[in-house]
C-alpha cells in the first residue's frame, strides 16, 4: 500500500509590489526555490495597492496567491525589506529574512530596527553580512547565499553589437544624463538609458552593447545588473558600490572605477580603447567565467538546506 506524503508546511511570503525591480525578482527566485522543498509549500499575499499585472512575476501563481494574511498562524514566514511592518512584533512564527542591501546596517535606515526581530537571515553577499553583523543587533543566525542568475531567462546576445556604448542608469538617472552630456561633448557615440525597461528588453539591450556603463546606487547589496551584463557579453564598467566587490574585479573581469564622474569617464575611455585594440577579450573571458559561479541552481541548493533546518 502506497503511503501518502506528509502534509507540507506553509511558507508564507508577503510583498508590496508597486513595479518590477531586482529586489522583487530575487524574492520571486526564492519563492520558486521553495517549490522544490519536500517539507514546505509557498504562498504569497500582496499588500493593498500592489500591481497584479503581467509585470508581476506572480501573475500566474494561481492558488499560491492568498487573499488573507495571518502571519502568526502560518508555519513559517519569508520576509524582505519593509515586509516586517506587516508582522506583529511578538509573532512567534519562525521567519526567514532575505537581506538584499548593506543599508540594513545603517542606524538611520528604517530597516535597521528590524535586525532585532528573531529570524534566520540570508544575505545576498558577504558585504551585506559584514554590514549587518557590525550593528551588533542581529537576532538569529546569518548565512550568505550569493545572488544567482537563471541563465534560461537570458536572450541570445546580438552577434553585431549595434550600440558602441550604453549608459545603464535607471537607478541614477540624474548622473546618467550628466554623463551622457559629457560624452556628447567628447563626441563619443552612445545610448543613454535613464528609465526602467521590462527586464527582457533591458537584457536584450545589454546584448547589443559593446561597452556598458552601469550606474548603481552608491551602496548596493549585490547589484545584479552588472553580473547580467557579464552574462550578456558586454564589457562592464561598474563603479564601486560596495556590494559589487564580490564579483567585480577591476581590470580582471570588468572596470570598476571610483564612483565619481572623472573616474567613470576615464574608465569609459579605457574600455573603448580596449575594445578597439582587442585587449578586452581577456576581461570578457574572465567575466564569462565569473558569471557561471553564480547559478540559480546553487542559490536554490543552499536555500533548501537552510529551509530544511528551519524546524530542527
Amino acid at each position: 500500500m502506497k503511503i501518502p506524503p506528509p502534509d507540507l508546511k506553509t511558507l508564507a511570503f508577503y510583498r508590496h509590489f508597486d513595479r518590477f525591480s531586482g529586489g522583487h525578482l530575487k524574492v520571486w527566485n526564492y519563492f520558486c526555490h521553495s517549490k522544490k522543498s519536500t517539507a514546505f509549500r509557498p504562498t504569497i499575499h500582496f499588500a493593498e495597492g500592489s500591481a497584479l499585472d503581467i509585470s508581476n512575476p506572480w501573475f500566474s501563481a494561481g492558488e499560491c496567491i492568498q487573499e488573507a494574511w495571518d502571519p502568526c498562524h502560518a508555519d513559517a514566514l519569508f520576509l524582505g525589506g519593509m515586509d516586517w511592518l506587516a508582522v506583529p512584533e511578538y509573532c512567534p512564527t519562525p521567519t526567514i529574512n532575505l537581506i538584499q542591501g548593506v543599508r540594513h546596517g545603517d542606524p538611520t535606515d528604517p530597516r535597521h530596527a528590524f535586525l532585532s526581530r528573531r529570524a534566520i537571515r540570508i544575505c545576498v553577499s558577504k558585504e551585506v553580512e559584514i554590514a549587518i553583523l557590525a550593528s551588533g543587533k542581529v537576532n538569529g543566525p546569518v548565512v550568505t547565499i550569493p545572488a544567482g542568475l537563471d541563465f534560461d531567462e537570458f536572450p541570445e546576445p546580438s552577434r553585431e553589437r549595434e550600440i558602441p556604448l550604453l549608459i545603464a542608469g535607471p537607478k541614477n538617472p540624474e548622473l546618467a544624463r550628466k554623463l551622457s552630456g559629457k560624452l556628447a561633448d567628447m563626441k563619443v557615440p552612445h545610448t543613454c538609458l535613464a528609465n526602467s525597461l521590462p527586464r527582457r528588453d533591458f537584457l536584450s539591450l545589454l546584448g547589443q552593447a559593446s561597452v556598458t556603463i552601469f550606474l548603481p546606487l552608491a551602496k548596493e547589496g549585490f547589484y545584479l545588473p552588472a553580473l547580467e551584463g557579464m552574462a550578456m557579453g558586454t564589457l562592464v564598467v561598474c563603479p564601486d558600490c560596495v556590494g559589487n566587490r564580490e564579483f567585480c574585479f577591476d581590470r580582471i573581469n570588468c572596470l570598476r572605477p571610483d564612483y565619481n564622474m572623472g573616474s567613470i569617464v576615464a574608465s569609459c575611455r579605457d574600455a573603448l580603447e580596449r575594445m578597439s585594440n582587442g585587449s578586452a577579450e581577456t576581461i570578457l573571458s574572465a567575466a564569462f567565467h565569473q558569471v557561471h559561479q553564480h547559478s540559480i541552481e546553487e542559490e536554490s541548493r543552499l536555500f533548501l538546506r537552510v529551509l530544511s533546518a528551519l524546524f530542527r
